[in-house]
């Protein structure tokens, strides 16, 4: 079974995992791009292209699916296929639905399909990509705010 950890560990001398997972939350490294010729069920664990690797994705479970950074979609010319409203702490807007592939390398696990393009930089986070709920179905996840730990373990 697949497993990774996206907490955090004591800094010697410095934040505890606690404190830096209270800031920055449970947080993957990811790939986003859009890969025409890449299929599902030809791939068997093939990941991919990447337009862009190692970039930070919070995995948040006040959110229902997943969603890619608008400037990021735009840099990386990623297809729209819709436009439609989605809702978030600034009440509900409409944002451009781009397609893409995100892959999880840690776990080597992609998730496909259309992905909401949503404000995180522009609004000051650190991270360009949120892994959701639909995300998290396919995953058994140990929180441990004590000590700064998470572990996403396929179930």
């Amino acid at each position: 079974m697949p497993e990774t950890t996206c907490g955090f560990n004591d800094i010697p001398g410095g934040a505890s995992g606690a404190e830096l997972l209270i800031f920055r939350g449970p947080t993957l490294f990811v790939n986003i791009g859009f890969d025409s010729s890449w299929k599902i069920d030809a791939a068997r664990g093939v990941p991919p292209i990447p337009g862009i690797t190692e970039i930070k994705a919070l995995v948040d479970t006040g959110a229902t699916e997943c969603c890619i950074d608008d400037l990021l979609a735009v840099r990386l010319n990623l297809p729209i296929i819709d436009n439609r409203p989605v809702s978030g702490s600034a009440g509900q807007h409409m944002a451009n639905m781009y397609l893409a592939q995100i892959y999880i390398p840690s776990l080597n696990y992609t998730v496909y399909g259309a992905f909401a393009g949503v404000h995180l930089t522009t609004g000051g986070q650190i991270h360009e990509a949120l892994m959701g709920r639909t995300f998290l179905q396919s995953f058994t996840m140990t929180y441990e705010g004590k000590t700064g730990t998470v572990k996403l373990v396929s179930t």
